[in-house]
């Protein structure tokens, strides 16, 4: 009889096989490699430099070669992260950039890796889905070939947020608080303006599991604040050489600060950047680099608060620029390259908006909806304030992959529920014909 039983078994899943997304381990692996091929072949095909990459070449040679940490004679004008990564690649594989460009194609297969885990705290649909998504998002793949920081990052934040969920399920090891803390300050390391959104991260993990009961209160606030210290004590080295330099503004993450926040809100800004037009006058001209970042800083708030009607409009555009389907650099508006990228990119926002909206069904749980929420509302308020560029959506397609698979497969089982017949209604006369159609009992 069991031998029966088990070639029943073995016959019936024979014939009945396991679909494909049911074999997470195959099918990511699978798409990891799609991810690294496509980034590997446009970094040998078609490598792209741009003049930020110029300044972290330079400072990476500096790093190399033991001298001052300074570009254009700027000694903080752009923070020490990047610039060791590619000082790491080029000590040992030589002074080509090939090595940090492939490199990076390893950091978007990873960060599809990461985008399968996070998403099967959904479900495993979605996460195969949306690692497909992040593995062939054209913006993504693009980027890779660059020599720029946002691939790295995004790698390093995902992973953050990947220890978010995992502290809301379980805040009891101190394990995870730790490496949050560690990975956020190497994310700030890469890109200074991602330090603050640990503060409401933070706040939103810890909020969620005393709302879940999943831990002791005071154990969560302790390990909150270990996350927040160790967060700073990445940061302090750098804040103590800035203040050692300058003597003033300990807090100090870059001296192109000011500038930027200048270019972004001054009466002839538009949205985009414009530091190549804006002369500085000679009242600034003769400072020092900390002192004119801070005179720059001044005079972009006077803007603000001069006329706030227009930066709120000015806010309105740079969020377009930074979600817009096509590309506005000058360089890049040619119709083979926009038209394919729309093609992909208002499907894949139309799906994200449906999978947010399908929440309502606890398609996501609110604790990893919170996450996400919070991390492109962060970005997009930044950018808001600062230059709007399709650049500075890069770290978020992925959480944007994850929405659109949401949505994807909520649409597909609305389309599946709409095409089941449904049962007639029954009259109310049917039970009535049903018991007389029935035979008699004899008493």
């Amino acid at each position: 009889m069991e031998r029966l039983v088990k070639w029943r078994m073995s016959e019936t899943n024979r014939i009945s096989p396991v679909p494909w997304w049911q074999r997470p381990t195959i099918a990511v692996a699978a798409v990891m490699l799609v991810a690294f091929l496509l980034r590997a072949g446009l970094a040998m095909i078609h490598p792209m430099f741009f003049p930020d990459s110029r300044d972290y070449n330079a400072l990476a040679h500096t790093i190399l070669a033991g001298t001052t940490y300074e570009v254009r004679g700027l000694f903080a004008s752009r923070l020490p992260g990047y610039p060791v990564y590619i000082a790491v690649f080029e000590y040992f594989f030589g002074p080509s950039p090939m090595a940090v460009l492939l490199s990076q194609a390893v950091c978007g297969s990873l960060t599809v890796l990461l985008v399968f885990l996070m998403g099967r705290r959904i479900n495993k649909r979605v996460a195969i889905i949306a690692a497909l998504l992040a593995a062939v998002d054209p913006l993504s793949v693009a980027f890779s070939a660059a020599l720029l920081s946002e691939i790295p990052f995004t790698l390093v934040l995902m992973f953050s947020l990947w220890l978010c969920m995992n502290i809301m399920e379980n805040p009891r090891p101190i394990t995870p608080w730790v490496m949050l803390g560690l990975s956020w300050g190497i994310a700030t390391y890469l890109r200074g303006e991602a330090v603050l959104l640990i503060f409401p991260l933070i706040g939103w993990g810890g909020w969620m599991c005393i709302k879940n009961q999943a831990g002791h209160r005071l154990g969560i606030y302790l390990k909150m604040t270990l996350s927040l210290l160790l967060m700073i004590a990445c940061l302090m080295p750098w804040w103590i050489r800035n203040y050692r330099i300058f003597g003033q503004d300990f807090f100090r993450m870059s001296t192109l600060q000011g500038i930027s926040l200048y270019e972004a809100v001054y009466p002839q800004a538009t949205g985009g950047p414009r530091q190549s037009d804006i002369r500085p006058p000679p009242s600034i001209k003769n400072l020092n680099e900390s002192q004119r970042d801070l005179a720059w800083t001044r005079r972009a708030w006077r803007c603000v608060f001069a006329d706030p009607l227009r930066i709120a409009w000015l806010a309105v555009i740079k969020i377009w620029r930074t979600w817009s389907p096509w590309l506005h650099a000058r360089h890049y508006r040619q119709w083979w390259i926009n038209v394919p990228l729309m093609l992909w990119t208002i499907p894949q926002f139309a799906l994200a908006l449906w999978g947010l909206l399908g929440t309502r069904h606890a398609l996501i749980p609110a604790g990893i909806l919170g996450i996400m929420l919070l991390t492109i509302l962060y970005f997009t308020m930044m950018h808001a304030l600062f230059i709007g560029s399709v650049r500075y959506r890069v770290e978020l397609l992925p959480l944007v992959d994850l929405l659109a698979a949401a949505g994807l497969v909520r649409l597909v089982a609305l389309c599946r529920l709409q095409g089941v017949p449904q049962p007639p209604a029954a009259s109310p006369g049917a039970s009535h014909l049903r018991h007389q159609g029935r035979p008699m009992k004899r008493g």
